[in-house]
């Protein structure tokens, strides 16, 4: 997908702030706050339920949370029982949008996906993305960085993705991935800032903000409108309720990198201190017994 499907961020921002931005012959638009690739208990390594994450990003005064469930374990059965699982836990707020992390048969490329029936487990990248753009849902490229998938990255999935993750905290730490940043530059792709979140510890004040249309007088707010803004490009990376844009290049992507290159092996040995006194107190817990 090129450039000429995005929309710039003058455009965006002229939207003005979120809430209703008003109405027209066309429908109502307005600006959301969303939270980015999370996981439920409907995934097989994660244990929150869909209510907690309502409840959770509600604190954080999201208006929407876009899911992204394993494909492990599903069919079209499961899918649409999730569906409906999500519809009834946004009853309160925020809106949970259900989405799907398709794994390649090397579980080494993942692409959540949005506003698409099951595809399967395990599908190839390629024929995954095309299926995706015939059903006129939404793709993302996740976390390049995993496993270093950027390296078998083909072109075609660059054309037929909306989106690729430019700062996932989960694998990116504290900065953007510079190399992801410059793909979605370069093939008009929209820049997701994710949390790939499994546990409430994985919060962090990376969101997106989309722009969304409805026809008539109707609530904006809707799934189907979600995945149009994504599909469409109508929205854009933040970071504490500030644009992420000039943290992706320049001095300030600089320093954003130096910091995250002090922090990562901080935070691994402080990781490794609390899986050994972790350890610790279990053996000491068993030897008690």
């Amino acid at each position: 997908m090129g450039q000429a499907g995005r929309v710039s961020s003058r455009t965006f921002e002229a939207a003005g702030p979120a809430g209703d931005a008003g109405a027209g012959p066309a429908g109502r638009s307005r600006t959301i706050r969303a939270a980015f690739h999370v996981h439920s208990e409907w995934s097989y390594d994660a244990q929150l339920p869909l209510e907690k994450i309502a409840a959770l990003f509600r604190k954080e005064h999201c208006d929407a949370v876009f899911m992204c469930e394993h494909d492990r374990g599903f069919d079209a059965e499961r899918l649409a029982e999730y569906v409906a699982a999500c519809a009834a836990a946004s009853a309160a707020g925020p809106l949970l949008v259900p989405g799907i992390e398709y794994a390649d048969p090397q579980d080494r490329v993942h692409v959540p996906v949005w506003g698409a029936p099951f595809l399967g487990e395990g599908t190839p990248t390629t024929e995954l993305l095309r299926t995706v753009a015939t059903h006129g849902g939404a793709a993302v490229l996740a976390h390049p960085v995993r496993r270093d998938a950027w390296r078998v990255f083909e072109r075609e999935w660059l054309e037929l993705s909306a989106g690729i993750e430019i700062w996932t905290r989960k694998w990116d730490g504290w900065a953007p991935n510079p190399r992801a940043c410059r793909w979605a530059a370069e093939h008009g792709l929209v820049g997701v800032a994710a949390l790939d979140l499994h546990r409430p510890g994985q919060m962090f004040p990376l969101a997106m903000e989309l722009l969304l249309d409805a026809p008539g007088g109707e609530d904006p707010l809707s799934v189907a409108a979600c995945v149009a803004a994504l599909r469409q490009g109508r929205c854009r990376a933040l970071i504490g309720g500030q644009p992420v844009a000039p943290l992706t290049h320049g001095g300030l992507g600089a320093a954003a990198r130096s910091v995250e290159r002090i922090r990562r092996p901080v935070w691994r040995r402080g990781r490794r201190v609390r899986e050994r006194l972790h350890e610790s107190a279990r053996s000491a817990d068993a030897l008690r017994g």
